[in-house]
């Protein structure tokens, strides 16, 4: 475990297997992290946030976000279209929105409710 800014950062480095701790889209790694963190808030209320990691895939899983929604911004841009990615929890959508900020003629807004949220970036003016 490392210590970050405000948090910690707990990578699990595996040989083999590493589908099976991270999930569909994540599912098993976020709760492996919910129960963590709940374990250790019971007896250390006071230590920061800890981030829990499969292998560095939380890692890749932003990197392919970013360029992702990158070129599709850029697509965006040019058909002047808006343009669907895939359903994207909270925290993938913060990292979209982060990468996008520097684009002025681009925004980012979900559709749906819950865990069925649609992400579509789209041009600011149609």
């Amino acid at each position: 475990m490392v210590r970050e800014d405000d948090h910690y950062y707990a990578n699990i480095k595996t040989r083999h297997s590493n589908g099976l701790l991270i999930g569909r889209r994540g599912a098993t790694l976020r709760a492996i992290q919910y129960l963590t963190r709940l374990i250790v808030k019971q007896d250390y209320p006071e230590v920061p946030a800890i981030t829990v990691d499969v292998s560095g895939y939380r890692q890749r899983r932003e990197n392919f976000l970013r360029k992702k929604a990158t070129a599709v911004a850029r697509i965006v841009s040019e058909t002047h279209r808006e343009m669907a990615l895939d359903f994207l929890s909270e925290k993938e959508m913060e990292v979209v929105e982060d990468a996008l900020k520097p684009m002025p003629n681009i925004r980012v807004y979900a559709v749906g409710t819950g865990t069925r949220k649609n992400v579509i970036i789209a041009p600011t003016h149609q």
